[in-house]
């Protein structure tokens, strides 16, 4: 009976992998963003210098010729620069195999990201929690924006989930390399990269800060040997480059589309007196309890983001799942839960296939599940915890 559970499993999965892989089997799919995050990798591993603008827009040129330059449109990689070794091998491929190559890979990523989720959260499989958290996972708008883009949140979404596996069975060490792959991203994972540190600071849990610091070392060590002027030529870029030019899918490009000011850019600052009250969260129920509700609230705060950036929300909506199926909701509540996350997907994908669909117009997908989460957790308390779960193990014994 196991051996054909998984080989069903294993169905599902593929099944999964091919119906999102060839949705997206179009020419230019997977290639938007990606381009640069090539062009930048190749230039490092042909030691030339990925922060420079001219020779990142030539080496486009030379991969994509019928790719013209949009106007406005940057030709610049904006992140970290060890976000770059972990690009490398891709950048040492043709451009062709190496778009499909990261679009396999961010499929891997997402559909590993919301397995690892639901077994850290509901502790058990079956082929139907397999199924749904999958699709949940893969067909997640913000799952679909990057693959499509060729983004790289993928790299955040796995680096925030394994870490959080680590914590959990005491890795420490792994746990803060891990974490420090989210820096690639850092308007993004700001709160939750404060609030771990706060955490393990009270938990004193050292070896999680010797993780991060190690790993931080190590990749910088590799830079400089790579590329000796690589941290004067980064800050150069991002120096003379404002971030704040772009509509972005927060309540801070909102506010800049309907009001032109840039004051709500900087409204996560007003979360850190919550900080207290999300150590007493992580406490109570477990670091990655704590870390979606870290991101629930940050996300639409963040300085800037767009739709791929959600992809970090993805937990966030597999504990909904798992409350949903297996952590206390009466049945009434339960799929009024799941058709919520349903309906704010759908919703947000039909946005995306707008032809005027501005990132700004993408901010209020992480309050609607915000809600959700918040509306799952007061109603779960209500009912006797696993009775729900009691009702699944029946029908499906």
């Amino acid at each position: 009976m196991d051996v054909h559970r998984g080989i069903r499993v294993g169905l599902l999965v593929v099944v999964a992998a091919v119906l999102v892989a060839a949705m997206l089997s179009v020419p230019g799919a997977g290639e938007k963003d990606f381009l640069i995050y090539w062009s930048a990798a190749r230039l490092l591993a042909s030691g030339g210098n990925p922060y420079d603008p001219i020779a990142l827009r030539d080496l486009e040129h030379q991969a994509r010729p019928d790719r013209g330059q949009q106007p406005g449109q940057s030709s610049a990689l904006w992140n970290p620069p060890w976000l770059l070794l972990l690009l490398l091998p891709f950048g040492c491929l043709p451009v062709d195999l190496a778009v499909r190559a990261w679009m396999a890979s961010n499929i891997v990523l997402i559909a590993a990201a919301s397995l690892l989720t639901w077994k850290l959260l509901a502790r058990r499989f079956d082929r139907r929690s397999v199924l749904i958290v999958l699709s949940g996972g893969l067909w997640f708008y913000a799952s679909l924006s990057t693959i499509e883009m060729g983004q790289v949140s993928s790299v955040v979404l796995i680096g925030l989930v394994l870490s959080a596996w680590c914590l959990h069975t005491g890795r420490d060490w792994l746990a803060g390399a891990l974490l420090f792959s989210t820096t690639v991203k850092p308007h993004i994972t700001y709160l939750p990269l404060l609030l771990a540190l706060l955490w393990v600071i009270h938990q004193r849990r050292w070896r999680f800060l010797g993780g991060m610091f190690v790993t931080g070392a190590v990749s910088m060590i590799m830079l400089w040997v790579m590329l000796p002027g690589w941290l004067s030529a980064y800050l150069h870029l991002v120096g003379g480059h404002s971030f704040f030019q772009y509509s972005t899918s927060t309540l801070g490009g909102l506010a800049h589309t309907l009001w032109g000011t840039d004051l709500f850019r900087f409204a996560g600052i007003l979360l850190l007196p919550l900080i207290p009250s999300l150590l007493r969260v992580a406490d109570a129920h477990g670091w990655p309890t704590a870390m979606n509700v870290a991101l629930l609230i940050s996300v639409p705060l963040a300085m800037y983001g767009f739709t791929f950036d959600h992809l970090v929300l993805i937990p966030a909506v597999v504990q909904l799942l798992s409350w949903a199926l297996r952590g206390g909701l009466s049945r009434p509540w339960a799929w009024a839960i799941i058709a919520g996350v349903l309906l704010v997907s759908m919703v947000a994908l039909a946005m995306m296939t707008l032809p005027m669909a501005y990132y700004h117009y993408f901010a209020w997908p992480p309050l609607v599940l915000a809600g959700l989460y918040a509306l799952a957790w007061r109603r779960r308390t209500s009912v006797p915890l696993g009775s729900l779960a009691g009702e699944h193990a029946e029908s499906e014994a």
